[in-house]
């Protein structure tokens, strides 16, 4: 049986344990009087994927996707919901993108990306989301196909970069689970004690790759349909009900 939120669309079946605010909140209490905040937790590592999970970068990176197509001859995404339904691989090839060609337009992407990044928002809720994990103790990371410096500027101008112990960008489309093998390393932990939270089915081949939990958002790229699909540990659909999960 899956460990899907209740929160996740379409989800019928429910084995994770899911708590009322009031037993977060009697957690919290109890941790704080032992000194531990994290006495209860599964998880010690909480891994964000940045775009389309913690940041609201849809909708620039469609515009700068189809400004590159039109410039090297791609097709462009004239029909956002019907790419929500595409892993990776099967818009590379609708659109016309050949795999030797992907590191190059990626890299001149994340290049048009970058004049933007501190003006991006993040995802509602996630702001508020984001210190209230650190309250429970835990470490938080961004590992993500963007690069380092885009990420850096969007956390720093939404003023929650403090929040974050890890920060990687691959500058990559895939292969994100090398990284975040070598973050478990880092912070000394066991791949159990990890969730990493993202928004495609290319996040969840690359947790299970790395061996760890994926819990899915279903705010971003990829729609609730097309990631159950893929039987992720957890579907959330509001940020805050994360929380249910971690606590």
């Amino acid at each position: 049986m899956s460990k899907q939120s209740k929160s996740a669309v379409g989800v019928n079946e429910i084995s994770a344990e899911v708590l009322h605010p009031a037993d977060v909140e009697a957690r919290l209490i109890a941790a704080a009087a032992t000194g531990r905040n994290d006495i209860f937790m599964k998880y010690k590592l909480v891994l964000w994927d940045f775009d389309g999970t913690l940041a609201d970068t849809l909708s620039v990176a469609l515009d700068v996707y189809n400004q590159l197509a039109a410039k090297k001859g791609f097709k462009p995404v004239e029909d956002p919901f019907a790419v929500r339904d595409m892993s990776m691989s099967e818009f590379l090839k609708s659109h016309g993108i050949p795999a030797h060609r992907v590191p190059f337009a990626f890299s001149a992407f994340l290049k048009q990306v970058r004049s933007q990044a501190s003006d991006v928002s993040l995802m509602d809720g996630v702001a508020e989301l984001v210190p209230k994990i650190s309250e429970l103790g835990l470490q938080q990371g961004v590992i993500s196909s963007n690069s380092t410096d885009n990420i850096q500027q969007c956390l720093t101008a939404n003023q929650i970069a403090r929040h974050f112990q890890f920060l990687k960008g691959t500058s990559r489309i895939f292969g994100k689970e090398s990284t975040i093998r070598a973050t478990i390393k880092q912070a000394g932990l066991v791949a159990e004690q990890v969730l990493y939270v993202g928004d495609e089915i290319r996040d969840i081949d690359a947790a299970r790759a790395a061996g760890v939990d994926i819990a899915c958002v279903t705010w971003g790229l990829n729609s609730a349909k097309a990631l159950l699909r893929h039987n992720p540990d957890h579907v959330i659909a509001n940020a805050g009900d994360l929380l249910d999960i971690l606590a």
